[in-house]
């Protein structure tokens, strides 16, 4: 046979070939790997968190959380035990979400659980879930929450909630300098809060006021603290 008969008879050949592709395969398999794991048929793993036990598939967990697909297709111990106990301190609540996040890309997130939500997504290494929280509760912050979501946002290495709560902190000083929150600083924290060029503050009143509710607060425990405290008030803007 010659080149070009044998070149015709390949174009014919590929011709004949189709190529079908369902794009949208994923979304009616996964619902059907979500009912097997609340039917815990084919579950080949079960993980131990607190006092619940929570079914699920090794080959779905390796897929769509970095933490387990490290677990299980590494040489570790766990890829080879049937049950797997998480002991990170992770809320059972949350981590269920998690789990069942897994299976159908969906976690409702409400402002009693986010924390928790926010603690495990950055465990399981679930980046998308971690920046949802993260906007859930810049879009939220207040006067009454701010501290507490900064000091958490910093403990997790979350920089951008960090600084939108700092952000927050420095334009609304004077009603946070009137929070619950304010007045349970550590003395470290409360330097941190307080003295910053960004502070917005009517006058170095406010601040010298400020300093003064916190020491108050807990007189015998912080009154120690007031002179390196003052040091950092520019005395000669108060009135006398």
């Amino acid at each position: 046979m010659s080149e070009e008969e044998n070149s015709d008879e390949n174009s014919e050949n590929l011709d004949d070939i189709y190529l079908f592709s369902q794009k949208d395969i994923g979304v009616y398999s996964f619902p059907i790997f979500d009912e097997l794991r609340k039917e815990q048929k084919l579950c080949d793993v079960f993980l131990k968190v607190d006092t619940k036990i929570l079914p699920a598939h090794k080959v779905i967990l390796s897929a769509t959380i970095p933490y387990f697909y490290a677990m299980f297709t590494h040489d570790m111990i766990e890829a080879k035990q049937n049950e797997i106990e998480i002991q990170e301190g992770i809320d059972a609540e949350a981590f269920e979400s998690l789990i069942k996040y897994a299976y159908t890309g969906n976690v409702l997130i409400t402002p009693n659980n986010v924390q928790s939500l926010l603690l495990g997504a950055s465990f399981l290494q679930l980046h998308q879930v971690r920046s949802a929280c993260c906007d859930y509760l810049q879009s939220r912050l207040h006067v009454n929450n701010v501290l507490g979501v900064k000091a958490f946002a910093d403990t997790l290495g979350c920089v951008s909630l960090g600084k939108a709560a700092q952000s927050f902190i420095q334009k609304q000083f004077s009603q946070v300098s009137i929070s619950k929150e304010f007045f349970n600083l550590s003395f470290n924290e409360l330097v941190e809060t307080i003295f910053s060029d960004e502070l917005n503050v009517k006058n170095e009143l406010n601040v010298f006021e400020a300093i003064m509710a916190w020491v108050k607060k807990d007189v015998e425990a912080r009154k120690n603290f007031l002179p390196d405290l003052l040091a950092h008030v520019r005395l000669p803007l108060l009135t006398p």
